[in-house]
């Protein structure tokens, strides 16, 4: 079963101290571990910068929604990005789930 991997981040300030060179070597990095991915199997969706000014919106900064073909190859993609050493640079909040539709999303809701 597929599913969905919802990232929201914001930059440390390890980042932040980080010198242009050294924010390129580490995109580097990450460009290098995600060769390891079968792209049909792990899809980046969306990416970009959360607005502000939303009601309940988000404080994090930034976004990320990929689609992956299975649990397993979720977790292998969320393990590969902690393997760049993502988390030292960015606070992350990860949401993982199984890709419903709207009647077993509100099937459920109910069932609580």
């Amino acid at each position: 079963m597929s599913h969905t991997l919802i990232e929201l981040y914001t930059a440390t300030p390890t980042w932040t101290a980080l010198s242009s060179e050294q924010r390129t070597a580490f995109f580097a990095r990450i460009g290098a571990g995600m060769q390891q991915f079968d792209p049909a199997r792990i899809t980046p969706l969306a990416m970009g910068r959360i607005a502000t000014g939303v009601p309940h919106g988000s404080n994090e900064q930034f976004y990320a929604v990929w689609h992956c073909s299975s649990r397993e190859e979720t977790d292998a993609l969320v393990a590969g990005i902690a393997a760049t050493g993502w988390h030292e640079y960015f606070t992350t909040t990860h949401a993982i789930g199984a890709v419903d539709g709207m009647d077993q999303h509100l099937a459920d809701l109910a069932a609580l």
